[in-house]
């Protein structure tokens, strides 16, 4: 999906909104935090899955 960063103006100037087909994502944020919001959210989209933890499989433990 296409996702935009567009400038809000008034009060929330150097502030910026993302907004994306299924609706705004990030209201009068940061332009860098609203780049990394999008990275994400095209991540998520490509099969990205956040928050996981290793595995304990390939962890090995001290005995």
């Amino acid at each position: 999906m296409p996702y935009k960063k567009t400038k809000l103006s008034g009060n929330n100037k150097g502030k910026v909104r993302v907004s994306g087909p299924s609706g705004v994502h990030a209201k009068a944020t940061t332009p860098k935090k609203a780049e990394a919001q999008m990275r994400l959210l095209q991540a998520v989209e490509h099969g990205f899955k956040s928050g996981g933890k290793k595995s304990k499989s390939k962890i090995k433990k001290k005995k």
